[in-house]
This record gives structure tokens, C-alpha cells and sequence, in this order.
């Protein structure tokens, strides 16, 4: 899949998140060519997060993940420009302006894509961050609820279908198949038995 448009909510402890109102993007699904829906809750959370296996690398992405409640995704590609409005994204701003401690710190526009950067605090300390971008022929939304840093965001790579998320000029999600399960390696092959000893003639 090419460009993704995004929107990304992440938060210590955000529980406004759990109650967003997807619908006016939900409807959206009916006119894209391709519509994905990623809804993880703590527990499915967890399971994702095993399948990762025990390898150091796995543990550590495992360590910067774990204080995620739940992750939701909204993505849809569309065959022409014009299937969605920018208005279609006006509910989503709202309510994302109204969780406590939020303001825009990035606002920007290049061609045909708009990309705006949201920021969350609360004593001094980040809780939040949401960045919504739209282009003509793509359109998602990703809601993290949960602590996580801007920097950690490539730890969801793969995570149950989560497409890996790469912050540049321009906000982009490509798409990567589920990680598969990890499976135990099979046990060894038992050593061969000893030839019979030869009976004295």
C-alpha cells in the first residue's frame, strides 16, 4: 500500500480515547477500494506482544510497548481523489481538542497533503501526542491509548498487522502482514544406538 494518511492519540493515562467517536470515518469504508480496522484491547494487547517471542530485541520492543492499553486503526485507500472531505475529519479534531492538556504545535501544508501535530501535557509532563495528515486518495486513523513516545512509534511494526509508521516530511504507514506466531523448535533426534556387541564365536 502506498502513503497512509494518520492520525495518532498516545497518552499516559487517556481514557477519553476509549470513548472516540470513529463514525464519521467508519462510513468511509463503503467508498475506499481497501478499508483495514486494527482494534487491540490490553489483553489481545499482551497475547500480540508474546508472539513476539523471547529474543533480546523482542524483549525490549515488548518493554516500550507494554504500558499501551489499547490500539485502534482506521484506514482507507481510495480509488480517486474526492471519495472523502476534509470535514469528514472535523469530529475527530474536536475531540481530540477537547482531552484535557492538548494544543496544535504543527500545522502544515505541502501540495495535497496536510498534516497537523498535536501535542498533550499535564504537570509539565507529555501525555499525549496526535498527529492527523490526509492525502487526496488516503485516508487512516490510529488511536493509541497509552504511554508511548514519539520515537517508540516504530515498535508497532507487525504488531497483529500494525503497519510500520515513519515520521518525516510527509507522515507515512506501510502496511506489513501479522507477525506470525512464534513456534517451539522441535525436539532433538535422539542419538543412535550403539551397535550390538558381537558374540564371541
Amino acid at each position: 500500500m502506498s502513503k497512509m494518511a494518520l492520525l495518532i492519540a498516545v497518552s499516559a493515562v487517556w481514557a477519553y480515547a476509549q470513548s472516540l467517536d470513529f463514525s464519521s470515518l467508519d462510513k468511509l469504508a463503503s467508498k475506499a477500494k481497501e478499508a483495514n480496522r486494527v482494534s487491540l484491547d490490553e489483553n489481545q494487547l499482551k497475547a500480540a506482544m508474546q508472539m513476539m517471542g523471547d529474543r533480546p530485541d523482542k524483549r525490549e520492543k515488548m518493554q516500550k510497548l507494554a504500558g499501551l492499553h489499547s490500539v485502534n486503526v482506521r484506514n482507507y485507500e481510495f480509488e480517486k481523489p474526492g471519495e472523502y472531505q476534509d470535514s469528514d475529519l472535523d469530529a475527530v479534531r474536536a475531540q481530540v481538542a477537547k482531552i484535557k492538556g492538548c494544543s496544535k504545535i504543527v500545522d502544515s501544508k505541502e501540495k495535497n497533503e496536510h498534516s497537523e501535530i498535536y501535542m498533550c501535557s499535564e504537570d509539565g509532563k507529555a501525555t499525549g501526542l496526535a498527529i492527523i495528515s490526509a492525502e487526496p486518495k488516503e485516508l487512516s486513523v490510529v488511536v493509541i491509548n497509552g504511554s508511548l513516545a514519539l520515537n517508540e512509534l516504530h515498535n508497532l511494526h507487525g504488531l497483529m498487522g500494525m503497519p510500520g509508521i515513519e515520521l518525516g516530511p510527509t507522515h507515512r504507514m506501510r502496511p506489513h502482514p501479522p507477525t506470525p506466531p512464534v513456534s517451539a523448535p522441535p525436539p532433538a533426534s535422539p542419538p543412535p544406538a550403539p551397535p550390538a556387541a558381537k558374540n564371541p564365536s
